[in-house]
C-alpha cells in the first residue's frame, strides 16, 4: 500500500481544489480558509520545485521570523517548569524539513496559577503586555487564562505576537463538556487533544487534518482512543480523522476510527443527557464564576501586585481582578458600561497614588 504523503496533491484534496487549477487557486483558497494556512501551501509548493517570487519569499520569510521569536520567548521560560507547550513549535517539529506548519500564537499550559503569573511576570518584562484575561471556575479552583500580546511585526499583514497561557489544558464548552485542567504526559497526545479541543471555537480545516497525518505514528491507535475518550474528546477526534479520511490513504486512519467509534458514542450520548434548555445567561461577574462561567478582565493598570495569585474584589458596581501583572476591570458580557470602567480605573490609580 502507498501511504498518502504530505504534498501538495493532498492539498488539493483537503481545500477542494481541483488540480488543474494550479497552486495560485490553493492558495487563494488556503487565505480564504485561515489566516495562516498559506504558509503551508507556499512552502510545500517551493519544496516541489515551484519558483518562489518576491511576494512567496517575503511570506515564508516572515513566517520564519515568527517562529524564531516564539522560540525565544518559549527559551525564555526555561525556567518555568511547570510550564508545557501544546501545538506549534511541538508539532512543527513533526513536519518535514523545509515544510512550514503555519505560524499563529504560542499556547502554554501551566501546572497551577503559581506557575502561570511567574511566566506572565517573565514574559511582560520582555515587553510583552497582558491584554486579554479571562477567569472560570471547575471543582472548587479559580483557572486564569491569559493572553500576553507585543505588536505585529507588519500590521497590515499579520496579527500581533501572542503567547496564551492557561492553567488548565481544556476548557471545553462551559456547558456539557466540563474543564479538563490536565495535559496527557506523552507530547503527541497532548498536542493531538489540544488541536481536537479547538473544534469548540470553529471548525476543522485542513491545518488541523495535516497536523492529525503528521501524528498517525506517534502512538498506537487504541492508546490514542482511550485518551480521547478519558479527556472527552473522541467525537471530535473522530469528526477530524473523518475529515482526514476523505483524503489519504493510511492504515493508522481507518484504526483509529475504529477505535474511537464506541468513545465517540458514548461521549455523545452523554452530552445529550447533560444538555439542559437554554437559561438565562448569568449577568453579574460573582454570578457567572459561581455558575461555572467565563468572565473577562479589561486591563487597567500595570501594576504588579504581590504573590502569584489572582485576587477578586467584588464591589457595589463593579469587580476587579488584582494579579501580579496588572489591575483588570472583570465583565460578564460584550458591552462594558463607560462609567463603570471609569470607575474602575479610579479605583485601581487611586490605590496606587495611595488614596
Amino acid at each position: 500500500m502507498t501511504v498518502t504523503r504530505l504534498d501538495l496533491a493532498l492539498l488539493h484534496k483537503l481545500l477542494q481544489v481541483p488540480e488543474h487549477e494550479g497552486a495560485y487557486r490553493l492558495v487563494r483558497r488556503a487565505q480564504q480558509t485561515s489566516g495562516t494556512l498559506s504558509q503551508l501551501v507556499v512552502s510545500l509548493a517551493v519544496a516541489e520545485g515551484v519558483e518562489a517570487g518576491s511576494g512567496s519569499r517575503d511570506l515564508l520569510a516572515r513566517a520564519a521570523s515568527r517562529a524564531a521569536r516564539y522560540a525565544e520567548l518559549r527559551t525564555a521560560l526555561d525556567g518555568c517548569t511547570g510550564v508545557r507547550t501544546v501545538k506549534g513549535p511541538s508539532l512543527a517539529a513533526h513536519y518535514p524539513p523545509g515544510v512550514r506548519r503555519p505560524v499563529g500564537d504560542l499556547d502554554l499550559v501551566a501546572s497551577d496559577e503559581e506557575q502561570l503569573w511567574r511566566a506572565a511576570a517573565v514574559l511582560c518584562s520582555l515587553g510583552g503586555e497582558p491584554a486579554e484575561l479571562s477567569l472560570f471556575t471547575a471543582d472548587g479552583r479559580l483557572h486564569v487564562m491569559l493572553a500576553v500580546l507585543w505588536p505585529s511585526p507588519d500590521a497590515l499583514l499579520e496579527e500581533e505576537i501572542r503567547v496564551e497561557l492557561c492553567t488548565a489544558a481544556f476548557s471545553g464548552d462551559f456547558a456539557t463538556v466540563p474543564v479538563r485542567p490536565d495535559l496527557p504526559a506523552e507530547q503527541s497526545l497532548a498536542d493531538l487533544l489540544s488541536v481536537a479541543e479547538e473544534r469548540f471555537q470553529r471548525e476543522f480545516h485542513a491545518k488541523d487534518a495535516v497536523d492529525l497525518l503528521m501524528l498517525l505514528d506517534s502512538g498506537a491507535p487504541a492508546a490514542t482512543a482511550a485518551a480521547a475518550a478519558g479527556h472527552r474528546l473522541a467525537p471530535e477526534l473522530l469528526e477530524l480523522v473523518d475529515l482526514l479520511s476523505d483524503a489519504v490513504v493510511h492504515p493508522a486512519v481507518g484504526e483509529l476510527r475504529q477505535a474511537l467509534a464506541a468513545g465517540a458514542a458514548e461521549e455523545s450520548a452523554r452530552r445529550a443527557a447533560a444538555a439542559r434548555p437554554v437559561q438565562q445567561q448569568q449577568r453579574t461577574v460573582a454570578a457567572r464564576l459561581e455558575a461555572g462561567q467565563p468572565v473577562w478582565g479589561m486591563p487597567l493598570t500595570r501594576t504588579a501586585h504581590p504573590g502569584q495569585r489572582c485576587l477578586l474584589e467584588h464591589r457595589s458596581a463593579l469587580s476587579l481582578a488584582r494579579t501580579p501583572v496588572g489591575d483588570f476591570l472583570l465583565v460578564a458580557d460584550e458591552v462594558v458600561d463607560p462609567d463603570v470602567h471609569a470607575a474602575a480605573l479610579a479605583a485601581a490609580t487611586g490605590e496606587e497614588a495611595g488614596a
